[in-house]
């Protein structure tokens, strides 16, 4: 059953296209800059390319060829040196499926932030092939079930990874994307630029453009290979344009891992807008302030984590960072200390981004927003359908707390393993979260469906007592979860980093439970308080939680 009906999807769509067309034309998305030959060759570009990553650096090769596409670790490419070795590294990929005699183009990417990453992204689009995004968290024995379940047969990967090889590669091709020494005879992506093009096989004319495949966190298991299309009108990304203040030719910071569904997402909109993407392989909160001084970035696209260790640097209002006029937020729940330091730092330009790999953007909430309500997740955008629905399967009224479900042109077409099971109400897709819609009709996000637990017939968001506990002196940063009670079935338990002076010394199990029950509720009390020296943390900056020490209980 669809959530709509005929004529309620008609209006949806034309509403939809119209909230896109309007984001479009205010960021200049198409392409043309006022000029006439780029206008010309807009439509036929984007009939050869979609909305790919190849699509957004061969219109602005058409348009401003010269100006700075990305700036990186290894130094600086312009919109026409991108193109150009691009296409050299996609023509070298076709002449590999033909010595090869593959029927098609399997690239798996794992690769740190830069060019090592955007190139295979850019001559994925121009060959036509299939793109595997690799989580560069990713374990020998989850590397060797990615490869096998998806008959990868070409592989771009960072030297650093290089112990992460499973002991068969079997017949995939390895080209090492980014290197600390030569590598003999080997294959690098340099190698395959510098080596020009003059005998390769041409590039189709309209490729066939298979499924970009992003990668679940993947804990446990072989992670998920979500199959994700690549729309040709894409009017999701009216929410990202609508969210902050985005238009063309800026200077904009990815520090967001673009392996990732947000960087992936981030780095295709700086290139959509012809804009500038600063970016590096490893974060770092002072080189980050850097960038945003030397390059005069009029936005910054980050995670939650990597705002915190900016803003925990000594001495970090001596940065000048006055060129900012947007921060963009998403692959971490922003908490309210968080957002609080954040707009009193940068000012209030903050925005926050919600979605998931398998379901892209889900909701945005602007910098006006965000300093009202804090961690809302703000309006559905055009082009999404969003309901919330309970255990029962019913949509739950305006206020009360539900399952999130959506679906919109960019959400996933299933996985690359058909048996994983997709959960679905009426056509629409479970991300796996719990929230409620406000009287203004902004999202708000609870938990995910599993993280909340029922603690003596009381439900408890672990995230609240994590959103208390980080603002009582003394701690540094703080986890919060549900463990198994063999009284109350669950239980609340905290993991506790404690800041590293004399304040923080003081902090004690007792302190820590006194705080939560000045401010919540008894059943969101901690019986667990563990204190460590840190926080398991993967690439994107989320805790992981099944690397954290065993939870004990005092009595």
């Amino acid at each position: 059953m669809s959530p709509l009906s005929p004529l309620q999807r008609v209006v949806f769509t034309a509403r939809s296209a119209a909230q896109f067309l309007t984001a479009a034309a205010r960021a200049d998305l198409l392409g043309n800059e006022g000029s006439p030959r780029s206008a010309l060759l807009t439509l036929p570009t984007l009939a050869r390319y979609r909305f790919t990553t190849a699509r957004e650096i061969e219109q602005a090769a058409n348009t401003v060829p010269d100006r700075n596409a990305l700036i990186d670790d290894n130094g600086v490419l312009s919109y026409r040196d991108l193109a150009t070795q691009a296409k050299t590294v996609a023509r070298r990929l076709l002449a590999i499926k033909r010595e090869r005699g593959l029927d098609t183009l399997r690239i798996g990417v794992m690769a740190r932030n830069g060019r090592g990453i955007i190139i295979p992204m850019a001559a994925k689009g121009y060959a036509g092939a299939e793109l595997f995004l690799l989580n560069v968290g990713s374990s020998p024995e989850q590397l060797d079930g990615i490869f096998k379940e998806n008959n990868i047969n070409v592989l771009f990967i960072d030297d650093e990874f290089a112990d992460r090889f499973p002991e068969d590669m079997g017949s995939i091709t390895t080209i090492w994307a980014h290197t600390s020494d030569n590598h003999g005879e080997d294959l690098t992506l340099e190698r395959m630029i510098r080596g020009g093009a003059a005998s390769l096989p041409a590039l189709p004319t309209f490729p066939q453009h298979g499924n970009i495949v992003l990668m679940s966190s993947g804990t446990t298991g072989i992670p998920k290979g979500i199959l994700r299309p690549e729309p040709v009108f894409p009017m999701v990304v009216g929410g990202y344009l609508s969210a902050v203040p985005w238009r063309a030719g800026l200077n904009v910071q990815c520090t967001a891992s673009m392996f990732h569904t947000w960087g992936w997402s981030a780095v295709n909109l700086v290139f959509a807008t012809r804009s500038t993407v600063v970016t590096t392989r490893h974060f770092d909160p002072e080189k980050a302030f850097h960038q945003v001084r030397d390059y005069r970035c009029e936005g910054m696209v980050s995670s939650p984590i990597f705002f915190k260790q900016m803003l925990d640097l000594p001495n970090n209002d001596t940065w000048d960072t006055s060129s900012l006029e947007f921060i963009a937020s998403a692959g971490n729940a922003l908490t309210p200390l968080l957002v609080e330091r954040t707009i009193e730092r940068f000012g209030p330009i903050l925005a926050n981004y919600y979605g998931s790999t398998e379901l892209a953007l889900a909701a945005c909430a602007n910098a006006e927003t965000v300093a009202k309500k804090l961690t809302a997740a703000g309006k559905v955008p055009p082009g999404t359908v969003l309901r919330l629905y309970d255990d029962n399967g019913n949509e739950v009224p305006q206020g009360e707390v539900g399952r999130i479900f959506l679906t919109n042109e960019t959400a996933l077409k299933g996985y690359s393993n058909p048996d994983t099971e997709i959960v679905r109400i009426n056509g629409l897709i479970q991300i796996g979260d719990l929230g409620y819609f406000d009287e203004d009709g902004d999202l708000h996000v609870l938990s995910r469906n599993d993280d909340m637990i029922i603690v003596g017939g009381e439900n408890v968001h672990p995230q609240s007592v994590t959103e208390v506990l980080e603002r009582m002196p003394g701690i540094f940063e703080v986890h919060s979860g549900g463990v198994d009670d063999e009284h109350t079935f669950k239980r609340i338990a905290v993991w506790v980093v404690r800041t590293d002076d004399e304040t923080g010394r003081t902090v004690t199990a007792d302190a820590v439970r006194a705080w939560v029950r000045d401010n919540l509720a008894d059943h969101s009390i901690p019986r667990d308080v563990n204190f460590v020296d840190s926080l398991p943390r993967n690439a994107t900056g989320k805790v992981v939680p099944r690397n954290l020490p065993p939870s004990t209980r005092e009595d």
